[in-house]
């Protein structure tokens, strides 16, 4: 009977890891920093290929004055920041800049020196998309 039971459980292990295998297979974790490239995927000669943009949709990146940026200070329903010369739209998260603030932190402005002071600090900023520069 123990033989029996053991080759059951040997069984029940290939088939689950096979399972997860084959579940689990495409299903590839892309971080911010690899979006954009195909990191999984390898050319001939061992060196990562880089994704091609459809050339029907390009994404423009506008260049914000301060002046500019002003306008998206939380008083309509997009809110943008500067940091580090990036401007980033954080109005998926309209409820964190309540009156056009955050933490001290004001919408629709460079908050380069705000941000750096902040517990969180600017990995925050990974998960907002960059719609822009800002002009200097």
């Amino acid at each position: 009977m123990g033989k029996i039971m053991r080759k059951k459980l040997i069984i029940l292990i290939v088939l689950f890891c096979m399972f997860l295998a084959t579940g689990c297979v495409g299903n590839k974790l892309v971080t911010p920093e690899k979006a954009g490239t195909q990191a999984d995927a390898d050319t001939p000669n061992g060196e990562e290929a880089t994704e091609t943009q459809n050339l029907t949709e390009k994404t423009e990146i506008k260049e914000y004055t301060l002046e500019e940026l002003a306008k998206y200070d939380g008083t309509n329903e997009t809110i943008y920041i500067a940091y580090q010369g990036q401007v980033y739209d954080v109005s998926s998260d309209s409820y964190l800049w309540k009156d056009g603030n955050h933490e001290g932190c004001p919408a629709g402005k460079d908050i380069t020196e705000e941000l750096d002071r902040t517990p969180h600090g600017a990995e925050i900023l990974k998960k907002y998309p960059i719609v822009g520069t800002l002009k200097e």
